[in-house]
């Protein structure tokens, strides 16, 4: 749970420092030109993609009562951050962590709006069903002496009195 938690206090934070690390770690560590102006270009890729999955994931309601996030965000997150930190040091792995970090951010912006939309169904699911009313047995809402007479019990009834004042 503590893990869970940690990934939730840091949502919107990580979709700033990430693309700033690999926009950062692209000129510091050998990055050219035109290197730098890609980075530049995915970094703000990444904080768009970052933004719209932590908004999605932060509307669960079940992740904002419970302040954690689930493990499959966890999980998702985690190969994310690994790829933009490795982006960052434009290593010998920049190739593969850029592929790894593509298919990470589109398959955790799926797996948000899947979570968000499984959540809520069950939320309205579980509405609905606090709506529903067992049936009415026969002769429901009277006793066996209130019936009026001259009605079979059979069935449900509506009985309505009125008054008229003749004053």
């Amino acid at each position: 749970m503590i893990i869970r938690r940690a990934f939730y206090s840091i949502l919107f934070p990580a979709a700033v420092v990430l693309p700033a690390w690999m926009l950062i770690g692209s000129a510091v560590f050998g990055g050219g030109g035109w290197q730098t102006l890609g980075a530049l270009l995915s970094s703000i890729v990444l904080f768009i993609a970052l933004a719209a999955i932590s908004g999605i994931v932060f509307a669960r309601p079940g992740v904002r009562a419970a302040k954690a996030v689930s493990w499959l965000d966890v999980g998702i997150l985690t190969v994310i951050a690994a790829s933009a930190i490795t982006l960052g040091f434009d290593s010998v792995a920049s190739t593969a962590a850029t592929v790894v970090l593509i298919v990470a951010v589109i398959g955790g912006f799926w797996a948000a709006v899947w979570q968000f939309f499984t959540e809520a169904r069950r939320r309205v699911q579980d509405v609905f069903a606090s709506f529903e009313v067992p049936p009415a047995a026969p002769g429901a809402g009277f006793g066996p002496a209130q019936v009026p007479a001259g009605i079979r019990n059979d069935g449900e009834y509506i009985v309505i009195e009125t008054s008229r004042d003749t004053h």
